[in-house]
């Protein structure tokens, strides 16, 4: 799963012309440094059969500024952002046959919580950008009974990352 939400993560920037690069972990066992310069982050929980996660998207300023071509608020933009990255995310399991469900995001100040979600037991996937800008990304999973897969779906059955879906 790390791999889909890495891949992930760069791909949703590089739409909006923001070109992102992983932090490499600092220490053996992954460990990144604490971001300190997330301004807030979105939320998005997801659910499977037998499995609960959540996923958090931080971001800087520059790098919310930069990529938000509409000029919307921080706090809309970062819910907007962490909502997508988990429809790409979704995307990549399903190519895989892990189907997800995702719930409507929401925003928060980083302020208060960059210090708890920067322990070295949850470290983020961590990324920079040339201009200085940093984006993180947290996925917490709870395992509750057997994960169900199925036959992953053939590429021309799912959408591509990007694509408008109308319900």
């Amino acid at each position: 799963m790390g791999a889909a939400a890495t891949t992930a993560a760069i791909e949703l920037f590089a739409a909006y012309r923001v070109a992102m690069a992983q932090v490499t972990p600092l220490t053996d066992s992954g460990a990144h440094a604490p971001i300190s310069d997330l301004s807030a982050l979105g939320i998005v929980r997801f659910t499977a059969a037998g499995l609960n996660g959540t996923a958090v998207l931080g971001a800087s300023n520059r790098t919310l500024r930069r990529s938000n071509l509409r000029g919307t608020s921080d706090r809309d933009w970062v819910a907007e952002l962490a909502n997508q990255f988990v429809g790409r995310f979704k995307l990549k399991l399903l190519r895989a046959g892990v189907e997800l469900w995702s719930m409507a995001p929401l925003a928060v100040s980083a302020r208060l919580l960059v210090t708890a979600v920067s322990q070295p037991e949850s470290p983020p996937f961590s990324f920079r950008d040339a201009q200085g800008g940093s984006v993180a990304v947290w996925i917490e999973l709870d395992l509750n009974g057997p994960l169900k897969m199925t036959t992953p779906a053939s590429e021309g059955e799912l959408p591509r990352e990007g694509d408008v879906i109308l319900f």
